[in-house]
């Protein structure tokens, strides 16, 4: 416990000492107070009551945005950094084990997300006290503004005086700075009403609300634990990419299915593996006026629990297997290679799952449906290897993406030119918008397989360098 602790400890003041961490919160502060004017425009005959909820939505959303981005961020810097740097290797060399390593990169990180999470939450309630104004008959709440502004104004001041006198690093200690001035504006701000007169505390914030935001928070922190455990493997963008790969899926993929979600066994396996995020979404319940149930908070709580433990458990598992030397740079895979591959991954999984879930549809049961299913499931099959060779710097995977991205530029460049219509769609412009994106998207495809750092990692000294760190790692 003294080591989790001690790892904890030391990740989570790195974490706050990061400048993207401290820019991340401002700009969540300035997005909560630009929905103040943004929410005036609802169409309703209670117009202030409908601005108000719309509000309250859009900020429970840029909370959960935030959260994703700060969990995001602080795990590859705390996690995949050092283990890039090798400062990971130095830490396990010791009596540490993976798994305490591990855990304690959790609780560091997570610690810095909630830590993020109260200040933008304190914002947040500030925007709601204030409330929206649709006409100019509505008056400021002074309170909140005056306090709000002193508090910001005095905690970048004593951050900069710490910074040029004692040498404080200016982003943590404007960090702590905020963390103890914003919660003492709040306090007097639950006290004090609109026209600096005493009012009974809390009063113009919602309960329920603040339920809500405590739910919003159990997913911020199955974000963390996501994000570590996508750092035990993947750098700072594919660790970002998988955490929004995830928040998309886990809070779509019951609309991709629509009412077949129950009864498609593929839809049920994505069920049990995805995190089912809309469980922790209160923004119908805070539109419509609903309780929250306290079982339901429970629930969702207990949830939360497990599915943190099992996400860091499977962390925990890569991480096992991670090898943490590396042999040069060509060794290692450059990050817009492992974009590529993990894309190229995550296309054969999907392509994957369209096969599977025709499989398990009855209506696909004939001999055109089969064989698309098939298909489908071959081509998942072969990208996987394709795109995997592809990663570990095989040459000749590298040109025959090269050929196909090529091969496809030039077709969609035919068709976006209207040289060539194939058909598939009555709608010429349409079909011309669709090309053109297309081609775009290849040609940034080009443009990555043309960098002088792309063909060393698939030349041969690049291929001998990364088989001889693997046969190392495993030995």
């Amino acid at each position: 416990m003294t080591r989790l602790w001690a790892i904890g400890r030391t990740t989570f003041l790195q974490t706050i000492r990061q400048p993207i961490y401290g820019v991340l919160i401002v700009v969540t502060f300035a997005l909560l107070v630009t929905n103040l004017p943004l929410s005036g425009w609802t169409a309703s005959s209670d117009s202030g009551a409908s601005d108000q909820k719309m509000m309250e939505s859009i900020g429970l959303s840029t909370l959960m945005v935030t959260g994703l981005l700060v969990a995001a961020f602080s795990a590859a810097a705390a996690l995949g950094r050092e283990i890039d740097d090798k400062t990971a290797l130095t830490v396990i060399a010791k009596p540490v084990t993976r798994a305490t390593f591990v855990l304690g990169k959790f609780i560091g990180v997570a610690a810095a997300v909630v830590l993020a999470y109260y200040l933008c939450g304190l914002v947040f309630l500030m925007t709601v006290r204030h409330g929206v104004m649709p006409s100019v008959r509505h008056p400021f709440d002074w309170p909140v503004i005056v306090l709000g502004l002193v508090a910001l104004a005095l905690a970048v001041k004593i951050a900069l005086i710490g910074n040029l006198m004692f040498n404080w690093t200016f982003t943590s200690a404007s960090i702590w700075a905020l963390t103890a001035l914003l919660s003492v504006s709040m306090a007097v701000i639950a006290f004090v009403g609109k026209k600096w007169v005493i009012v009974s505390f809390g009063q113009d914030i919602s309960g329920q609300l603040l339920v809500a935001m405590a739910l919003m928070l159990m997913a911020v922190v199955v974000f963390a634990a996501i994000a570590v455990a996508a750092s035990t493997r993947f750098g700072q963008v594919m660790t970002l990419l998988v955490c929004f790969g995830i928040f998309f899926l886990g809070s779509m993929y019951r609309s991709f299915f629509g009412p077949d979600t129950e009864n498609v066994f593929i839809a049920k396996v994505l069920g049990a593996i995805l995190p089912n995020l809309t469980a922790f979404y209160m923004l119908d319940a805070i539109t419509l006026n609903k309780t929250i149930p306290g079982a339901y908070f429970f629930t969702a709580l207990g949830y939360c629990v497990l599915y943190s433990g099992a996400v860091l458990a499977v962390g925990i598992g890569m991480f096992q297997t991670r090898p943490l030397e590396t042999q040069g740079g060509s060794a290692s895979m450059p990050a817009l290679v492992g974009v590529l591959a993990w894309s190229g991954r995550a296309g054969s999984v999907a392509c994957g799952i369209a096969g599977a879930v025709m499989l398990s549809i009855s209506n696909y049961h004939t001999p055109g449906g089969l064989t698309t299913s098939g298909a489908l499931l071959a081509v998942a099959a072969a990208g996987w290897i394709l795109w995997g060779f592809f990663g570990r710097g095989v040459r000749w995977t590298y040109w025959f993406v090269l050929v196909i991205d090529v091969a496809g530029l030039g077709i969609c460049a035919a068709v976006a030119s209207g040289v060539w219509n194939p058909g598939l769609i009555e709608d010429v412009h349409g079909l011309a918008v669709r090309a053109s994106g297309a081609a775009a998207l290849l040609a940034c495809v080009f443009a990555i397989l043309i960098l002088p750092r792309t063909r060393r990692h698939f030349s041969s000294e690049g291929l001998r360098l990364s088989i001889k760190s693997r046969l190392r790692a495993q030995a």
